[in-house]
């Protein structure tokens, strides 16, 4: 997993703002009406089954089981906020 730099600093202010330390970014799967769909928020700490990853200095905590998903993703920000650039998507949207 990689962080462009604005993402990086879009993130740090978001940290800074959460205001407790050790607190990082909770990156996780969520079922939806389409399939899966990989979030993200802050978290004070990663949860039993996560691990704490530390790029750029920004400790993100992601389930063991998303590793492999997010191996090739850049976490990128824009004027549509963040995005996860390359990763895969599988199935389609219902509706």
């Amino acid at each position: 997993m990689k962080v462009s730099e604005q993402a990086s600093s879009e993130l740090k202010k978001a940290l800074d703002s959460f205001e407790i330390p050790g607190a990082g970014i909770h990156i996780f799967n969520a079922q939806g009406c389409c399939g899966p769909s990989i979030q993200m928020d802050i978290a004070p700490q990663p949860a039993n089954n996560e691990i704490a990853v530390n790029i750029d200095g920004i400790d993100f905590f992601v389930d063991q089981e998303l590793l492999n998903t997010l191996a090739s993703v850049t976490i990128d920000f824009g004027a549509n906020g963040f995005r996860l650039n390359g990763l895969q998507k599988s199935g389609g949207c219902c509706g």
